[in-house]
């Protein structure tokens, strides 16, 4: 029998899910619970992931959907988690230390005090990742200034998704595009750096062998089997870090950067090569472990629909939910406004300012919002081209920033480039489905049907 279906267990911040899709990029069943952070029993001002809560729902969201479909068809299993989180275990498998939430307020201290081991803007030109306090390197300077004896006793650090993973195969491995969100990883060998784990350290030891997208880790055992409500022995293949599965689903490649936009907007582009500057810390930039071997993604976030719903708040709370946006975008549209009068929040630590006259109105302050988180996006797209040497030709957006067309048209004019919407609700489980085949992920994508709409500039905007 033809192999043409792929489960995709996803693990979300918010929602854990179990998709069934076939190769042809179609959902056959799905079917979804909440996924909830907990306060640490230790300390309930720290926040965790509890993992058998988390295996219990993926165990029920599995068959629910398994029981619809004829289980001889299924190609592999995947696994699709958020990143940087993850937990010591013993040499069975079982934690030893509680799954540390990139929500947790424990990380915060070891971010400020991170000039401790190294300058940020060292970890950024060596590793490509920013500093956040979520990230893996925090979690375990934390654990060494703190919880010691964890490490000492420790076989191995598993990021989330490997974790799963061990629970469905007994095999111990780590995921590479996980690895790659971590802060640990050289930003050339796409491997865990010897310098920063001595600094802090670590042993190479805790991190087992390396699996990259789309490789087998092992084959679903008794215990996984049951859990699913599948048969054995059923490929398990590494998938990992959601992020980098929606931008392959987008469609992503060397010419075609994505934008996932909402409260935060999140500019990605795929690159060969990446030429990082010490100075561009300050902007956010980040780079992660593209799917394919050797390949980056390299992004800058910003805040973006956070302005809106500030703007929103502040000066339309007359209206009604239902009518409110449409009101905005009509005022927008009418406005006159020729000058920039809003300058927008666009990290957490910078604040809104409005230079507005006695005669401006509100429509004016919304279009001035509007057309100054364009204009970032403009300014993001000049420094990934800059960082990755090519150029851009065309954005794909998605999330829920894709829906408001007044909004893409104006990244069109001020970008001066093709701006296109992906009507794909599942872009994580569409590009993680495209490696669970025995074909090349890039032949399946190929063939996939996309649905888009485009915007394109409009002269007298692109030339303003």
């Amino acid at each position: 029998m033809t192999k043409d279906l792929a489960v995709v267990l996803d693990c979300g911040a918010t929602n854990i899910r179990a998709i069934i899709i076939d190769k042809t990029g179609k959902v056959i069943a799905k079917y979804a619970v909440n996924n909830n952070s907990r306060p640490d029993p230790i300390n309930e001002e720290y926040t965790i992931w509890d993992l058998d809560e988390i295996i219990d729902k993926l165990s029920y969201c599995s068959q629910k959907v398994i029981e619809l479909v004829d289980h001889k068809r299924i190609a592999s299993i995947g696994i699709s988690t958020f990143g940087v989180d993850g937990a010591f275990v013993n040499e069975r498998g079982d934690l030893i230390s509680p799954v540390i939430s990139w929500k947790c307020a424990r990380t915060i201290p070891v971010l400020n005090n991170i000039d401790n081991y190294f300058s940020k803007q060292d970890l950024l030109m060596k590793t490509g990742v920013g500093s956040f306090s979520f990230n893996t390197i925090n979690k375990l300077i934390w654990y060494k200034e703190n919880q010691e004896e964890t490490i000492n006793t420790a076989k191995y650090w598993l990021f989330i998704s490997s974790l799963i993973g061990h629970q469905l195969t007994g095999e111990f491995y780590t995921d590479h595009t996980m690895a790659g969100t971590s802060q640990l990883c050289n930003l050339v060998s796409q491997d865990f750096d010897d310098e920063i784990l001595n600094k802090i350290g670590l042993s190479r030891d805790l991190f087992p062998k390396m699996k990259y997208a789309g490789e087998q880790v092992g084959l679903l055992h008794a215990k996984g089997a049951q859990l699913l409500g599948l048969p054995e022995n059923i490929p398990v293949k590494s998938i990992g870090h959601d992020t980098q599965f929606a931008l392959f689903g987008a469609g992503v490649d060397l010419k075609n950067a994505v934008l996932s936009s909402g409260t935060w907007e999140i500019l990605m582009v795929q690159a060969k090569e990446v030429y990082l500057k010490p100075e561009l810390e300050q902007y956010g930039i980040t780079v992660e472990f593209d799917p394919a071997k050797g390949f980056y993604n390299i992004g800058l976030q910003w805040m973006a629909s956070a302005n809106i719903e500030w703007v929103k708040n502040t000066f339309y709370s007359d209206l009604p939910e239902d009518k409110v946006y449409q009101v905005m975008i009509e005022d927008a549209m009418n406005s006159k406004l020729t000058e920039d009068i809003y300058s927008p929040k666009l990290q957490p630590d910078q604040d809104i300012n409005i230079s507005a006259q006695l005669t401006s109105s509100r429509g004016d302050i919304f279009k001035s919002c509007m057309q100054s988180i364009s204009n970032q996006l403009k300014k993001a797209v000049s420094i990934l081209e800059e960082v990755s040497n090519f150029k851009v030709d065309q954005i794909t957006v998605v999330g829920g920033g894709a829906k408001n067309a007044y909004w893409n048209q104006l990244k069109a004019n001020k970008t001066g480039l093709r701006i296109q919407t992906i009507q794909e609700k599942e872009t994580t489980v569409l590009g993680a489905s495209f490696f669970l085949f025995e074909e090349s992920p890039e032949v399946i994508r190929e063939n996939y049907k996309y649905d888009f709409s485009s915007f394109t500039p409009e002269e007298l905007e692109v030339n303003a």
